[in-house]
């Protein structure tokens, strides 16, 4: 070291020691560089379990994985078949049984019904004018609910013998067609599409028509015996 360098108090520089500090810097990032590089190769390592999940399921894992699968599936299909065939019969069952009550109870309200329209028919001349307009508004209101849940009554004024519809109590011959019916004994009613109780009534037969029919069924009959 020179006397200019010891009154001045400055270091030396020496350039070799400069390159050497350079030189261990770097060293010191490639260090850690090969360090980071290791850490990031160890984590795929086979003995590590989260390199195994990452890898996949094998073949045979992911071959029972689709038949679990699959099996659930059917399952939900057969469940979700048998909800619905559930819910349709709870609805049918819970219809059947609402129009079961509602037949039941108009049953018992027919002859209730029909003894109403015998009173209104046998009421005296002489009664008040109030009165019978009161009674006879009483009576509609009566029918106007009945009919709001599908009940009426089946039509047998002009028309012809319906054996479905109609049961004769009575015949009468008369200048009428034959079959025709004469007149009602009893209303018969008809609740939705289904008949409720048959109507009675009386029906105009021709004996001789009657009689004819007798006798072609009797000479078919004879034919084909022959």
């Amino acid at each position: 070291m020179s006397q200019q360098d010891e009154e001045g108090g400055v270091a030396p520089v020496d350039l070799g020691d400069i390159e050497q500090y350079e030189t261990a810097e770097e060293a010191q990032r490639a260090a850690e560089e090969a360090q980071r590089a290791d850490a990031a190769s160890g984590s795929g390592d086979a003995s590590d379990p989260g390199a195994d999940a990452a890898a996949g399921p094998t073949a045979e894992e992911y071959a029972a994985l689709k038949a679990e699968r699959n099996r659930l599936y059917e399952a939900w299909l057969r469940t979700s078949a048998d909800f619905d065939n559930y819910r349709k019969r709870t609805e049918r069952e819970r219809e059947e049984f609402r129009r079961h009550a509602i037949e039941s109870l108009f049953l018992q309200m027919l002859p209730v019904l029909d003894n109403f329209e015998r009173a209104l028919g046998s009421l005296p001349a002489d009664i008040p004018r109030g009165f019978l307009e009161g009674v006879t508004l009483i009576y509609k209101q009566l029918q106007d609910v009945l009919a709001k849940q599908g009940l009426t009554p089946l039509a047998t004024e002009g028309q012809m013998f319906d054996p479905h519809l109609h049961e004769a109590v009575e015949t009468e011959a008369a200048d009428l067609p034959h079959h025709q019916i004469l007149g009602e004994v009893q209303k018969g009613y008809r609740l939705g599409k289904r008949v409720l109780r048959p109507a009675l009534v009386r029906v105009c037969v021709h004996p001789e028509e009657e009689v004819d029919i007798q006798v072609d069924d009797e000479a078919e009959s004879g034919g084909d015996a022959s």
